[in-house]
């Protein structure tokens, strides 16, 4: 059986074992048993079926499913290495078998190992990816810093950002993103965004409440004023302009408007 241990000093040394495997016919898993805490990824070496499944540390003795490919290379992890690299918490896919595009963005890297003509080509993609996630992991080392990043970064933009884009950006599914911010933020993606956005608009009213609304919807990002007018009316229950009065008559009164 091919087999090869995958080594990185900026890691520590070893990070995973991969080796090539070969189900019997007529097997629709593997029986497995708990073991040391090695989070494996199962990559199909089957042209017409490229895909990758993560299985998580088991707790109890099960058979893992093969999902229908019975050519794989399977990788497992040492202890720890799998998130360090990856940003997934070990908690997040324990006993478990999940696909792996469902937490990270794989990009072709499944099509280029199940159609990879050897056991050292399909290493040689392995590592790059490997490579390729390790660069991230500085950034994205854990969902605090995932976190982090997303909202700093979306404060900055003031709210101005797809979730496409936050994908691009850290390599992470938009599925995986939504989860992250749920548990850590209370907020899914996009409404963190729309209340950022909408911040940066009451924050311009209420520097300058005489500037044209229709300005500072556009610079704020809202392109159409009837959708803008729409979106204002949920967020405070009245139109911009009946806002921007009440905001102006204050003014002329000498109240303090509270930003």
């Amino acid at each position: 059986m091919n087999r090869f241990i995958l080594t990185d000093p900026d890691l520590g040394g070893p990070v995973a074992v991969a080796y090539e495997l070969m189900a019997d016919k007529g097997a629709t898993g593997l029986k497995s048993l708990p073991g040391i805490g090695l989070i494996g990824i199962m990559f199909s070496l089957e042209k017409e079926k490229p895909q990758a499944m993560i299985c998580g540390v088991l707790n109890h003795s099960k058979e893992v499913p093969l999902y229908g490919v019975k050519h794989t290379l399977c990788c497992q992890f040492y202890p720890g290495q799998f998130t360090r690299i990856f940003g997934i918490p070990g908690k997040e896919v324990a006993d478990a078998e999940a696909p792996l595009d469902d937490f990270i963005r794989v990009g072709s890297v499944l099509e280029e190992i199940s159609q990879a003509a050897a056991f050292p080509d399909q290493i040689a993609i392995v590592q790059r990816f490997i490579q390729d996630w390790k660069k991230r992991s500085l950034r994205c080392s854990s969902q605090d810093e995932l976190v982090r990043y997303l909202m700093t970064d979306a404060l900055r933009r003031h709210g101005s950002i797809q979730i496409g884009e936050m994908e691009a950006e850290t390599g992470y599914s938009a599925r995986y993103l939504q989860k992250v911010m749920l548990e850590h933020v209370g907020l899914a993606p996009k409404v963190a965004f729309n209340n950022i956005k909408f911040q940066n608009v009451m924050r311009s009213l209420l520097e300058d409440p005489y500037r044209s609304l229709a300005q500072i919807a556009q610079e704020c990002g809202y392109y159409d004023q009837s959708y803008f007018t729409k979106i204002f009316r949920e967020y405070t229950g009245e139109t911009p302009a009946v806002f921007v009065k009440k905001i102006q008559a204050m003014l002329r009164h000498g109240e303090k408007v509270r930003k």
